[in-house]
């Protein structure tokens, strides 16, 4: 019994001491945390008048001047970040001249040592400063260090750093060709970060639209202008007929983004598309061009066997003014289906009620001339029972 008391007051003091021991790691982590802050906030108030220098002479000729007197090391990393912060909000020239200053510090050559001597954590963050700084001397180290890096985050990290340092053409495709390797489902993601470059990304936008490559195709289209000329309206058409189904249905988004892009043979193939995604983003796309030419083909895919598609014919015809108001009308009292009667109803006590609530001369005219035509479509109901 003694012996088993001696082990649990062993046991008692060993806990102890781990607790105590545990506590004082705390409080001396704590205040490390707490003189590391006051030791960061002290340097950016020493250096604020200098940022303020900075910023005021972004636009300026004259080259950007050093700080006064020599930097400490904790100075210079805080100037760093704060410097950083400001590259990350502006574009063009201002970014360029702050390229410069980084140059002149020092500092991209620090970033590049870290980049290729330290792992994990340091070396996305010595990643992430070098595509802030926009140095095109990491270019090489970051591919490299691309090719090495597991995490996928990870990787995004260092593919927008590419992007920001890139030195040509080159540079973007070299990034993406393992990016798409590695992570071919984000190519909205890659399209943002090739926007992010100042290498002009559209010659490589234009080689991957046609190219074989499926994941590359995807790039291009989430990278394209919202304005595109004849050539690359053509390729968006070859692609409507795609392997791929998501090639097909984002080929149809680009093309159905406005009507200036389409001509009404070509919206009727579309609405007739296997696809329905691509009938139904037809559809929709109509009734937000409001342009009543179309509404026979709405009325007609009223009918489609997909409900989306017959969901949203009903909408856009309730957006195509008094043409579209008729043609819902005429399918909710002459339509065989109970449920496409329904669904043309509902739109017709939509249209109303939206026209009632609108305001001025122009609004109640509008409900007039429905209300109007409500009646002579169906007499044996009240329009106000409709809208109430």
């Amino acid at each position: 019994m003694f012996q088993h008391l001696q082990i649990a007051y062993g046991f008692i003091c060993v806990a102890s001491a781990l607790i105590v021991s545990g506590v004082v790691l705390l409080l001396v982590i704590k205040w490390r945390n707490l003189r590391m802050a006051r030791m960061k906030d002290e340097a950016r108030k020493k250096q604020q008048d200098y940022v303020a220098y900075v910023i005021a002479h972004l636009d300026a000729d004259e080259e950007l001047k050093l700080p006064v007197g020599p930097l400490g090391k904790w100075d210079l990393a805080v100037l760093e970040e704060q410097l950083i912060e400001l590259a990350e909000r502006v574009k063009g020239k201002h970014r360029e001249r702050l390229a410069e200053l980084f140059e002149r510090l020092g500092l991209p050559e620090k970033e590049l040592a870290r980049l290729t001597r330290s792992f994990g954590v340091n070396r996305l963050d010595a990643a992430y400063k070098l595509g802030a700084m926009g140095c095109s001397q990491a270019a090489p180290a970051l591919l490299s260090v691309l090719k090495t890096e597991r995490d996928e985050p990870g990787r995004f990290i260092i593919a927008r750093a590419i992007a920001r340092c890139a030195r040509d053409t080159a540079d973007l495709r070299e990034m993406v060709a393992h990016m798409v390797a590695l992570s071919p489902e984000s190519p909205r993601l890659l399209a943002e970060i090739l926007s992010e470059s100042a290498v002009d990304p559209a010659p490589l936008m234009r080689e991957w639209i046609e190219h074989s490559d499926w994941r590359l195709v995807l790039i291009a289209m989430a990278g394209m202008p919202s304005t595109a000329d004849r050539e690359l309206i053509g390729s968006l058409w070859k692609l409507i007929g795609a392997d791929e189904k998501e090639v097909r249905i984002n080929a149809a988004k680009l093309l159905l983004r406005t009507g200036d892009w389409v001509t009404p043979q070509q919206v009727e193939s579309l609405i007739k598309h296997p696809d329905w995604e691509i009938r139904s983003l037809t559809a929709k796309s109509i009734g937000r061009w409001a342009d009543a030419s179309y509404v026979p083909l709405l009325s007609r895919s009223i009918d489609d066997e997909n409900w989306w598609v017959r969901y949203n014919a009903a909408r856009s015809l309730a957006k195509l003014g008094d043409d579209g108001f008729r043609a819902l009308c005429e399918i909710a009292s002459q339509a065989k289906q109970k449920e496409i009667a329904d669904l043309a109803m509902q739109n017709i006590q939509d249209a109303l009620r939206d026209e009632s609530a609108g305001s001025g001369q122009a609004g109640a005219a509008g409900a007039k001339t429905k209300h109007a035509m409500y009646h002579s479509y169906f007499n044996t109901q009240r329009a106000g029972h409709m809208t109430g």
